[in-house]
């Protein structure tokens, strides 16, 4: 009986004790349920927070995105427009390089081409002054000269002209249309000097007048005078018709020669004379040979090619 009741004690301990596990249990249960929502709450709040959050990240990354790309095409379309103008100003600077080059190019070329001009014109200014100082000096000891020279003796022109008739027959006397003692004759040749007088001359000037005829005569003390030889050619037959002899050049570019002209005439032959009658049969052209004949001359020539200097 003991044991029942004790068995039905323990019992109804152990059924309180479930009782009180039970509300102890579902009390903490409860309190833990609370406890989760209140946490549940929180997190939700959080995890608004953080979504809301999340949104304002996003849209300042898609600003941000937004922002790069606009800054990405307004920095492609700079750098565009920049890669453009470089390109339009290497262009223009390769253009001003080819113009540049070349122009230089062509200034080379100038340059060679206008050294070697003045290098030919320096060599023709120095053989145009060694021409014009040969011409015009001086004391030259040769130098060409023209004139007009007067010899004495005239080239026969011969010819027959009817005289008479004789027995029905015209006969023919022998002229001469070139009659005269004295011709003149266009002469070139040259003058060598062999004696330079100007010297000598203004010794004398100075030994035998006063200074002042000196100062009256000073206009020509720069005259050259000399004594030379004089050899030319005349008339259009120059290897036919010569003149040799002393020649004196005064005033620098007369010269006053005199001589013997040694030229070819065509005279008569045999026992003919001007005047004779040309028997009937014969011909004046048989009776005529080239001759070869020295007579005096005198002439007065000019240095033409000083006189054409000195007026320059």
């Amino acid at each position: 009986m003991k044991s029942i009741c004790r068995n039905t004690i323990l019992l109804a301990l152990l059924f309180v004790s479930s009782a009180v596990i039970c509300q102890e249990r579902d009390t903490l249960c409860q309190k833990n349920v609370d406890s989760l929502t209140l946490l549940n709450k929180e997190l939700e709040g959080q995890v608004k927070k953080l979504e809301q959050q999340l949104e304002r990240l996003e849209e300042k990354q898609k600003f941000y995105e937004e922002k790069e790309s606009f800054y990405k095409v307004e920095m492609m379309r700079d750098l565009r427009e920049t890669n453009e103008q470089l390109l339009t100003e290497k262009e223009k600077y390769q253009r001003m390089t080819d113009s540049l080059r070349n122009s230089l190019i062509e200034a080379e070329k100038t340059i060679i081409r206008n050294n070697e001009e003045l290098k030919y014109t320096q060599q023709r200014a120095r053989d145009a002054e060694a021409k014009v100082n040969a011409a015009t000096n001086k004391k030259k000891k040769v130098c060409a000269i023209q004139g007009i020279a007067m010899k004495t003796f005239r080239t026969p022109n011969w010819s027959i002209a009817p005289d008479k008739i004789e027995d029905g027959t015209i006969v023919y006397r022998i002229v001469n249309k070139n009659g005269g003692d004295v011709e003149f004759d266009y002469t070139a040749g040259a003058y060598v000097m062999l004696w330079d007088l100007t010297k000598k001359r203004d010794a004398i000037v100075n030994d035998t007048v006063s200074k002042k005829h000196l100062e009256i005569k000073k206009f020509d003390q720069d005259f050259s005078y000399s004594l030379g030889l004089y050899v030319g050619f005349g008339g259009s037959n120059l290897f036919k018709n010569f003149y040799v002899g002393p020649s004196f050049k005064f005033l620098d570019f007369f010269h006053l020669s005199a001589g013997f002209n040694v030229c070819e005439y065509e005279m008569l032959t045999g026992n003919f004379q001007e005047g004779d009658i040309l028997p009937v049969g014969l011909s004046l052209t048989d009776q005529i040979s080239k001759v070869w004949k020295a007579k005096p001359f005198v002439s007065l020539s000019f240095d033409l090619d000083f006189i054409s200097y000195i007026k320059k």
